[in-house]
């Protein structure tokens, strides 16, 4: 036989495509096939993980997180209600606020009666339009229903806690003794906003978060303009709405539709996160501050300046807490860029 041929590696005439064997080596072994480079990101996005899979189990250190959050959120919800309505001292400057707001915003009562009923609407038919959107989109179908029932526990929970859980004792300061705690009108908005901030795409939620606080705010200072809540209605419901939030984030992380999310929002963090954590903590000391000379030395607009601090670090604190829970599981960060990147 030709040694040419013998040379020639081996060819199939069963296929009509020509199969080619590996060629052995001089030592008798195959060499393997090149195993394929994984794919490249795509500009914005983390790069995959190297068996081109994405955990859909989040980490214990994140589930911490989430838990560590809820903990605190529920602290300080049932803090500010113990507070403002089982005790003579919260009752009363909680009764100083409110009398303040309603007497300074006496005039424009009529005006802002039509924008507290426009408020939540307004809210709610946005968050509608979002959730349609997302699902046309995205296709994001678990967010967006996981989103909804966080907006329903949300408005049940503040139905249930104000009417039948939550009972104010007489101490002879407050005119009204039925509780109002947590407003519905603001958990409404609240909700509105969670449930299309969990809809959304993560790159898109920064700018959500920012938006739907913003509608609490409106919602929430209105009630209070027209004499219909108190300083403490309008923050234990952005507690609440926020704990049921965390807690829809919680369960989107075991979700794989989220996982393969893999939007940056590293720059909406670097920026939102630091600013609303200062702001929070800053506004909370003025809180604490002014409800203290409200109580030993009132001063005029005491009360009403402190109850608007208090509301505003509630709302920074609880929107950077839920923008900061954004942090991806799986991407590898620098030392510098570990803390403030998302």
């Amino acid at each position: 036989m030709n040694r040419n041929l013998e040379n020639q590696p081996y060819t199939s005439h069963e296929d009509t495509q020509k199969t080619r064997l590996l060629p052995v080596s001089s030592s008798g072994a195959t060499p393997q096939p090149a195993v394929a480079a994984p794919p490249l990101a795509q500009p914005g996005q983390e790069a995959p993980l190297a068996d081109h899979r994405r955990r859909t189990r989040p980490t214990t250190w994140v589930i911490l997180q989430h838990l560590l959050a809820l903990i605190l959120l529920g602290g300080l919800f049932v803090l500010s209600l113990y507070f403002f309505t089982q005790t003579a001292i919260g009752q009363q400057l909680d009764e100083d606020s409110f009398n303040e707001f309603s007497y300074q915003f006496l005039r424009i009562q009529t005006q802002t009666t039509s924008l507290l009923n426009l408020i939540p609407a307004t809210a709610g038919i946005l968050a509608l339009v979002g959730l349609l959107f997302v699902l046309i989109w995205k296709h994001r179908f678990v967010p967006a229903v996981i989103g909804l029932l966080v907006a329903l526990c949300a408005n049940g929970s503040t139905q249930l806690i104000k009417h039948f859980l939550l009972t104010k004792p007489d101490y002879g300061v407050q005119e009204a003794l039925m509780n109002s705690a947590p407003s519905g009108h603001t958990a409404f908005a609240a909700g509105a906003g969670a449930a299309l901030f969990l809809a959304s795409p993560k790159k898109l939620r920064p700018t959500v978060a920012v938006l739907g606080a913003l509608f609490a705010l409106a919602a929430g200072f209105s009630t209070m303009v027209n004499a219909w809540h108190r300083p403490v209605d309008v923050v234990s419901a952005i507690l609440l709405t926020t704990f049921w939030t965390v807690l829809g984030l919680g369960v989107l992380r075991f979700m794989r539709s989220e996982e393969l999310d893999m939007s940056n929002t590293r720059y909406s963090g670097l920026i939102l996160v630091p600013l609303l954590s200062i702001a929070g903590f800053f506004l909370g000391f003025c809180t604490v501050a002014l409800y203290a000379v409200t109580y030993f030395d009132p001063i005029p607009g005491g009360a009403l300046l402190a109850a608007t601090c208090m509301i505003l670090s509630v709302t920074a604190f609880t929107t950077s807490l839920q923008i900061a829970l954004l942090r991806p599981q799986n991407k590898v960060r620098s030392a510098y860029t570990k803390i403030w990147t998302y």
